[in-house]
């Protein structure tokens, strides 16, 4: 793991959050949120869904006067991709840090919420496992991933679930590996608000 490329991406969500909160003049919330993800390698041929763990702190700026909230997010994501006919997998995990923004539909109770936004994945590791063992695979993977994320959800009170779609744009591999696999993943996930 890079530290360094660690220490820019917390500098990066600490002034993006003070230059909203200062701008919307009003305080952060904060929570946790924790779930699953289905993810596989668009772009490439045999390969298929894998089950994976996604779960982190976010932090919702509400925009004043407007059902807009900005939600920056700091996630443990693994993505992957099961290799067909073979008990091998191949699984990445990232630091994630997606900037989403969220319009809420103002409901009594139940507050029903659709989202968008860019995100960016620093590769903590990448390997190639089987029931036998695993091969680290970190020279032949990138080191970031950039996307976009969309969703909707539902908030209930201080706790929230939300099911989303994240796209890779930028290649898995490196060009040491000649492949155009990018990431994909479902997630269904959980959080509570302080």
């Amino acid at each position: 793991m890079n530290v360094k490329r660690v220490l820019i991406c917390g500098l990066f969500i600490t002034l993006m959050t003070c230059g909203i909160t200062t701008q919307a003049q009003v305080l952060p919330k904060f929570g946790v949120k924790a779930g699953a993800n289905y993810s596989t390698f668009n772009n490439t041929d045999n390969v298929e869904y894998k089950a994976g763990f996604v779960g982190g702190i976010y932090s919702s700026i509400k925009v004043p006067a407007s059902p807009l909230t900005i939600q920056p997010e700091v996630l443990y994501v693994q993505y992957g991709a099961g290799i067909e006919n073979s008990d091998a997998w191949f699984r990445v995990n990232y630091l994630q840090i997606p900037v989403l923004l969220k319009f809420g539909f103002n409901t009594p109770g139940v507050q029903p919420n659709v989202f968008f936004g860019p995100y960016m994945g620093i590769n903590l590791n990448s390997e190639v496992k089987n029931e036998s063992g695993s091969i680290n695979l970190d020279d032949q993977a990138e080191g970031t991933d950039f996307g976009i994320a969309v969703g909707a959800g539902l908030d209930i009170s201080k706790f929230n679930i939300g099911l989303r779609y994240t796209a890779g744009l930028k290649d898995v591999a490196n060009d040491n590996f000649n492949d155009e696999a990018k990431n994909g993943a479902f997630a269904l996930t959980v959080g509570v608000e302080f």
